[in-house]
C-alpha cells in the first residue's frame, strides 16, 4: 500500500525535460534552462548501440552537474528487459533522485522493480535519508485501465506519467483533448487517490508552437494534472507560466490559509473568504498553491 497525501513530501515538477543520455552536451546544455526536473533517458531516445555509452555518461556527469536543487531523474528501460536490468546498475543511484519507468503495466511489476532497485541499491552501497522514488509511465491502455493498483503497489511511487504516442497507436485514438480526456482523467484520479502527481504528456504538434504548447498545458492543469512532460527548450516557458498560479490565485489562496488560521482555534470547519462559504478541505490545496507560488518566484530571481 502506497502513502496517504498527507504522508508524501511532493515536489515541484511544473516542467520535465527529457535528454537522451548519449548527448553530454545536451545534458549539460539543460542545466541552463528553467526546468523543474530532468530527465536523463536510457530508453526510446538512446539507440541501443549506444547505451553503455550513455550509462557511462551519466556515471560520470551526475555527480558533478550542478542541478540546483531541481530534480534529477533517470529513464531507464522497461522491467523485465536485459537493458533494464544494467541500467539499475549501470547509472550512479546515489545521485539520482527518482526513476522514470516506461510500459508499466501491473502492479506486480512494480513490485519486482521495488525489489530489484532495494537490491542495486545495496550493491552500490549508497545509503539514503529518503527512498529513490520511482515516476511510472502509463503508455498502453491495460497500464491505464491498472492505474491505481499500479500506483498503489509500491511506496517509491511520487509521480503517473501519461504516455499518449503508445496510448493512441494501440487504441487508435488521436492525439486530442477529447480523444484523450478519460486516459488522462483516470491517471489524474489515480495520483490523487493516493497524493502523488500527475504528469501529463508532451505537447507533440508543433514543438516551436509555445502557444500551442500553453493552451495545451493549461487544459492539463484544468483536469488536475501537476505538470508536463518537454521535449524543446522552445516548450519550458510555456509549461511552466501554465503551471505556475496567476497573481489573483495566489492572492486567493492567502487569503483562505489565513481565514482558517482565525477560525481554527473556534473548531469551526468552514470559513467565509470573498463573501462564500470555504471548507477546511480545501486548505491543503491552498498551501499547495502558495508552495508553487514560492517555488516559482524563487526560480525566476
Amino acid at each position: 500500500m502506497n502513502s496517504t497525501p498527507s504522508q508524501m513530501t511532493r515536489r515541484i515538477r511544473r516542467s520535465m525535460l527529457i535528454t537522451p543520455a548519449h548527448r553530454p552536451e545536451r545534458m549539460e546544455g539543460a542545466m541552463k534552462l528553467a526546468v523543474d526536473s530532468f530527465v536523463f533517458d536510457l530508453e526510446d531516445g538512446v539507440p541501443p548501440g549506444r547505451r553503455e555509452e550513455a550509462r557511462a555518461n551519466l556515471m560520470r556527469l551526475m555527480p558533478a552537474l550542478d542541478f540546483g536543487g531541481r530534480e534529477r531523474v533517470v529513464r531507464i528501460n522497461a522491467i523485465g528487459t536485459e537493458d533494464g536490468r544494467r541500467d539499475l546498475d549501470g547509472i550512479p543511484l546515489g545521485s539520482c533522485d527518482a526513476l522514470l519507468v516506461p510500459k508499466v503495466e501491473t502492479s506486480d511489476q512494480l513490485r519486482r522493480l521495488d525489489d530489484a532497485l532495494a537490491a542495486a541499491e545495496a550493491r552500490q552501497s549508497h545509503k539514503r535519508e529518503v527512498p529513490l522514488k520511482i515516476i511510472v509511465t502509463l503508455e498502453t491502455p491495460r497500464g491505464v485501465l491498472n492505474a491505481l493498483a499500479i500506483a498503489d503497489a509500491s511506496p517509491r511511487c511520487c509521480a503517473l506519467f501519461f504516455g499518449s504516442g503508445d496510448y493512441t497507436m494501440e487504441t487508435g485514438a488521436e492525439i486530442t483533448p477529447t480523444a484523450l480526456l478519460w486516459a488522462r482523467s483516470t491517471i489524474v484520479a489515480a495520483a490523487g487517490a493516493i497524493g502523488c502527481d500527475a504528469i501529463d504528456a508532451p505537447y507533440l504538434h508543433g514543438l516551436r508552437d509555445p502557444e500551442g504548447t500553453h493552451e495545451d498545458a493549461l487544459r492539463s492543469r484544468e483536469l488536475g494534472f501537476s505538470g508536463k512532460v518537454v521535449f524543446h527548450p522552445a516548450q519550458v516557458d510555456a509549461v511552466n507560466r501554465a503551471f505556475t498560479p496567476t497573481e489573483e490565485e495566489t492572492a486567493r489562496a492567502h487569503r483562505i490559509v489565513e481565514a482558517f488560521e482565525t477560525v481554527k482555534a473556534s473548531g469551526e470547519g468552514t470559513a467565509i473568504v470573498d463573501g462564500e462559504f470555504v471548507a477546511i478541505d480545501l486548505v491543503p490545496r491552498m498551501q499547495r498553491t502558495l508552495d508553487i507560488a514560492a517555488f516559482a518566484a524563487r526560480r525566476a530571481s
